[in-house]
């Protein structure tokens, strides 16, 4: 259990008789929350097993209390403010819960611009709670938060709290540089692990490809559809934990993979995703894989692979091509 849902557990009485939306869910704890409350999940990760899945939360009819997580990314906490205030029809109490040295206090002056009366609330676990009156505000549409990304002659679509918001981040480009210049053989079926954007969705789909892409966050496959969409593309984009959503094997799989779980750095992710990889290869099927340098995946590679080289580097991230015998 988080710490911010055992600061969320400190608030029983306070919690009695209420009917709560939790919005961004960070922890699949807060779905069933031991409180005399009627409790709702939103959940833009797929892991979390929320009522709702999806980039944006709906308000539920008789909502009088919306609970939310510090998202990732100040681009995430803006929009689910601006989004929640268009989606209420009178002012509704909201509790903003987060850790001390995750950012909360610099989050308040945008708390503070939809909420009337913000106070700290409770302070324990190493976090911090703050409530206040949420005003309604514009109703809001997804698409006008979206930001287009242009990549040589395509362009991509990104959400707020999709991975590299905005912008094309360098291992993704070095991974797409080292495509081009390699023959990866007559085009089938190949998995974008992790497809965010859809950046790289878009790039295989152009160069014949039948794409799968996979990610866990509801914004991303939102995004990557919506991507493949844009460039008159076609491929299946779904959400899930890893390899959870796909079938049969396939001959490819693309992944710029996270090293951090929400906010804690970890690569139980990428060892997890190498470890099952060869299971949805077919023989002799190839993994390409983008990592920092100093991220100890060689050794799993090895493991997992017949042959495992280095196809491009840089100062900062490693191109791992890594095929199945």
């Amino acid at each position: 259990m988080e710490n911010t849902t055992q600061l969320l557990l400190r608030q029983s009485d306070a919690l009695a008789g209420r009917n709560v939306l939790v919005v961004d869910a960070n922890d699949p704890a807060l779905k069933t929350l031991s409180v005399d409350a009627t409790v709702h999940v939103h959940a833009d990760d797929y892991t979390i097993g929320a009522q709702q899945w999806a980039p944006a939360p709906t308000v539920p009819a008789g909502t009088d209390l919306l609970v939310l997580p510090l998202s990732k990314s100040l681009d995430r906490l803006r929009f689910l403010l601006n989004w929640l205030a268009g989606e209420i029809a009178e002012p509704t109490e909201l509790w903003l819960i987060g850790p001390t040295k995750g950012g909360i206090r610099g989050a308040l002056k945008y708390l503070e611009a939809h909420v009337d009366g913000t106070m700290l609330e409770d302070s324990a676990r190493h976090c911090k709670l703050y409530s206040g009156l949420l005003q309604p505000g514009e109703k809001q549409s997804l698409n006008a938060w979206g930001t287009v990304l242009e990549v040589a002659d395509q362009e991509a679509v990104s959400y707020p709290g999709v991975f590299s918001h905005g912008r094309l981040d360098e291992g993704s480009a070095l991974l797409l540089q080292a495509m081009e210049g390699h023959n990866l053989g007559k085009p089938g079926k190949v998995i974008d692990m992790g497809c965010g954007a859809g950046v790289i969705s878009v790039w295989l789909a152009r160069h014949g490809w039948q794409v799968q892409g996979v990610d866990v966050s509801a914004s991303a496959v939102t995004a990557s559809t919506e991507s493949l969409a844009r460039n008159g593309l076609q491929g299946r984009i779904m959400g899930g934990d890893l390899f959870s959503p796909i079938q049969g094997r396939v001959d490819m799989v693309v992944t710029n993979p996270p090293f951090h779980d929400r906010r804690q750095r970890t690569t139980e992710i990428t060892r997890r995703l190498i470890a099952e990889a060869p299971t949805y290869l077919k023989p002799g099927g190839v993994l390409w894989l983008v990592a920092n340098r100093e991220l100890p995946y060689v050794q799993w590679l090895d493991d997992a692979f017949s042959h495992v080289q280095v196809a491009s580097e840089t100062t900062r991230f490693r191109v791992y091509r890594a095929v199945l015998s």
